[in-house]
């Protein structure tokens, strides 16, 4: 099982979005906004307007300082 970890900022709607993939599907994500933090997982995919991300990892355009490691992943995770 191929598993990436992404941290992905996106300017627009002044989001940070940390992601894990298995196999290039979203597993784990966390939003976090200047006022709240969110956990979302393929099995409580939804919680008010937020979704698990539900396309490839290949459709997001990723730089090489976007890729983080599991460790950094779940230490945002477990806080």
């Amino acid at each position: 099982m191929k598993e990436v970890f992404v941290k992905k900022y996106w300017d627009e709607d002044d989001v940070l979005f940390y992601l894990h993939f298995q196999n290039d599907e979203a597993v784990r994500q966390v939003e976090i906004t200047p006022s709240s933090k969110l956990k979302l997982t393929t099995s409580n995919p939804l919680n008010g307007d937020s979704m698990l991300y539900d396309q490839s990892l290949n459709e997001l355009d990723l730089k090489e300082t976007d890729f983080i490691t599991e460790e950094e992943f779940n230490k945002i995770w477990n806080e």
